[in-house]
């Protein structure tokens, strides 16, 4: 095969597969979606600002409980509300957000003015099971670690925006108390600051992606 004929067969393989790519990205946004399978992109960099609601920060304060966060997350302050931010660094997720696991690094830690605290570690967030769950660390006469279901996930796909030329991606979700984290929350501090019922935390998350190739051609073989 010539030089020139392989040119224009890598251009156009690389315009449908840009082309695929932007209409899945076009149905995570309300787009309708094509009959191919939704590639996959993988997580490079990123981060997400879990920030608690009024409500929520209200009910933290009234009980005594401070929002904290473990290294490498750390505290972040958005549209003046203090948050955690937590980053992410591997995973990946389907282009129309129906599956994938994004695992984020650091805690989200709860401390009572008491000096017992208890931490959200481990944290992976479901995109197909759409929750997050992790591990529940309790730290005061002993320290107690359970797996649970830390959050429910409900995407805003208003608010997703995916460019795959730029490789970027940001989204935003809401997050209601996981059924294991609301039981921990009562049992290390008697009664739970977080409500069992709604939004506990509006997360955005945003950063890298790379197109994750071998998904990509699959879903563009006849």
């Amino acid at each position: 095969m010539s030089m020139h004929w392989s040119r224009i067969l890598a251009l156009s393989c690389a315009a449908a597969a840009v082309g695929c790519a932007l209409a899945w990205a076009g149905a995570a946004t309300g787009v309708a979606p094509s009959v191919l399978p939704a590639p996959e992109v993988k997580i490079t960099k990123a981060e997400a600002d879990l920030c608690p609601t009024p409500a929520v920060t209200k009910a933290l304060a009234d009980q005594g409980v401070t929002l904290g966060a473990r290294s490498p997350a750390v505290i972040s302050h958005v549209d003046g509300r203090t948050c955690v931010r937590l980053p992410m660094t591997r995973g990946e997720f389907a282009l129309d957000l129906s599956s994938g696991s994004v695992p984020a690094d650091g805690a989200v830690t709860f401390t009572k003015s008491t000096g017992r605290s208890l931490s959200f570690t481990d944290v992976v967030f479901d995109f197909g099971m759409r929750n997050a769950r992790g591990t529940v660390t309790v730290q005061g006469t002993k320290t107690l670690r359970q797996p649970a279901e830390l959050f429910t996930l409900d995407f805003q796909l208003d608010k997703t925006k995916i460019d795959l030329t730029k490789g970027t991606a940001e989204g935003a979700a809401s997050l209601g108390m996981g059924q294991g984290a609301d039981s921990a929350l009562k049992d290390a501090f008697g009664t739970s600051p977080l409500p069992s019922q709604g939004t506990v935390f509006d997360a955005t998350a945003g950063g890298d992606v790379t197109q994750a190739a071998q998904s990509l051609s699959r879903a563009l073989l006849p």
